[in-house]
């Protein structure tokens, strides 16, 4: 009899702490049921009816991935804003992160210009021995798998490169291969190259994924080209299209102190009021873009030309240190822009005067040099009139 109401004693307590357990699990599901039902409500307050989403259910693995690299890509996109990348640098920079979502053991971008020669613009560090210009001119004569990829505008995935006709180069160490082309607002640039040493099976999940970050970076490349061009147009002259003031002002920002030899050149042209008073500013604004179309025509890529105002401009040419070379050089730009200019019915000789400023010989800074430059080309344009 005693063992009974032991034994129904501890039922008790058993079912005592079962009851305890069932009141916190209970308590606990209550809570997340809850704080689930508030999140979903601040869900479809931020969200749109496309992002909604059940929130007990994990996004899929292709979901995770297209996020992560929306993210770098827009993290990229303000990265070259910001540091006013020129266009085959951005370009670089953002094909770059593309391989990393899709585990190959090398990768190269293949530019395919339809003028021009082909050529590797970024590749991995594993294929810095091979002679990609070599390749790249073989690619562009016999590389068929390249071809079918710019025809098609779409990616290409070789299993055996070994196995298939398209395939022309001899290369040892690629068994399989990815050709995904990039395009930029109507134009494909190039052709991103995936290669893997053994076979590879492309899985469905995988050819999707391909495919959507594709999308992706070129939608936000081309946005990011339209972009930087506007804010490259901020810097140009609208009527002879070189940089303007403005453009030159950042140069001195960016160049506050000149350690490297350079020649700045003030350019006048002469008589142009009266050009304009005479002919009228149309027939003017046709004589300043010829004689900047002319003086462009001898610059080099490294040199600088701007319009400072008006009928003035400035040239800072790169690596000149000495009087001599440079005063062979405004002889010249002074013979070129003296050439007779026809517009229309008009027969009009033009001439301009020109100052110089070595730097850093004479002074190291760009606002000072100027100044110089200004000096003397007033003394040559005072000598012409006397």
């Amino acid at each position: 009899m005693t063992d009974l109401i032991k034994n129904k004693n501890n039922f008790g307590d058993f079912m005592y702490l079962v009851l305890i357990y069932l009141t916190f699990v209970t308590f606990l599901l209550a809570l997340i049921l809850f704080r689930g039902i508030q999140t979903v409500k601040y869900i479809k307050r931020l969200t749109s009816d496309k992002e909604r989403f059940f929130i007990f259910i994990p996004p899929s693995p292709k979901k995770t991935v297209i996020n992560r690299f929306k993210s770098i890509l827009y993290e990229t996109a303000l990265y070259c804003l910001e540091g006013e990348k020129e266009k085959s640098d951005i370009l670089r920079i953002f094909i770059e992160h593309l391989p990393d979502f899709l585990k190959s053991d090398s990768w190269s971008f293949l530019l395919t210009p339809n003028k021009g020669h082909w050529t590797f613009l970024t590749w991995s560090k594993n294929l810095d021995f091979l002679p990609l210009e070599d390749i790249a001119d073989e690619l562009e004569n016999e590389g068929e798998n390249i071809r079918n990829v710019l025809e098609s505008n779409s990616s290409l995935f070789i299993k055996n490169v070994k196995e298939n006709v398209a395939w022309k180069q001899e290369n040892p160490l690629t068994v399989s291969w990815l050709g995904i082309p990039i395009k930029i607002g109507d134009e494909i640039v190039g052709v991103l190259n995936i290669d893997w040493f053994k076979t590879k099976k492309f899985t469905k999940i995988e050819k999707e994924i391909s495919r959507c970050l594709k999308i992706e970076i070129e939608n936000v490349l081309t946005t990011v080209f339209k972009l930087n061009e506007l804010f490259l147009n901020s810097h140009l002259d609208p009527l002879t299209e070189i940089y303007n003031r403005k453009a030159l002002e950042d140069y001195m920002k960016n160049h506050p102190i000149i350690t490297d030899n350079i020649a700045l050149v003030f350019i006048d042209i002469d008589d142009f009021k009266k050009i304009n008073d005479t002919f009228g500013h149309t027939v003017g604004d046709q004589i300043l873009k010829t004689i900047v179309k002319r003086i462009k025509n001898v610059l080099r890529v490294e040199d600088y030309f701007f319009r400072y105002g008006g009928d003035e401009f400035i040239l800072i040419l790169k690596n000149i240190n000495n009087h001599e070379d440079i005063k062979k050089i405004i002889t010249r730009l002074q013979s070129i822009v003296s050439d007779t200019i026809i517009i229309d019915d008009y027969i009009i000789k033009s001439s301009c005067s020109m100052g110089y400023c070595l730097l850093p010989l004479e002074t190291n800074n760009i606002q000072r040099a100027i100044e110089i430059a200004d000096k003397k080309m007033y003394l040559q344009k005072s000598n012409l009139n006397h």
